[in-house]
């Protein structure tokens, strides 16, 4: 869980789809556990995962250019 805290930061979600991506490979590449099926709505996706404590984690983009004022 400290290697997810530290890469994602403080952040509510990430910059990219790409980065989600990323992110949750590198978490289940060393020892994380799927959870649910990627998420896709409008402006947002999202992929989670367990991590080995048993943690539910959930990474998010949100497109900004998307979303109207």
């Amino acid at each position: 869980m400290a290697l997810m805290l530290a890469m994602l930061g403080a952040r509510p979600g990430v910059e990219s789809r790409q980065r989600v991506d990323e992110l949750v490979d590198t978490a289940l590449a060393t020892g994380g556990s799927p959870a649910n099926d990627p998420m896709e709505q409008g402006p947002m996706y999202g992929r989670s995962f367990q991590d080995p404590d048993g943690h539910h984690w959930e990474v998010v983009f949100m497109d900004p250019a998307a979303i109207g004022n």
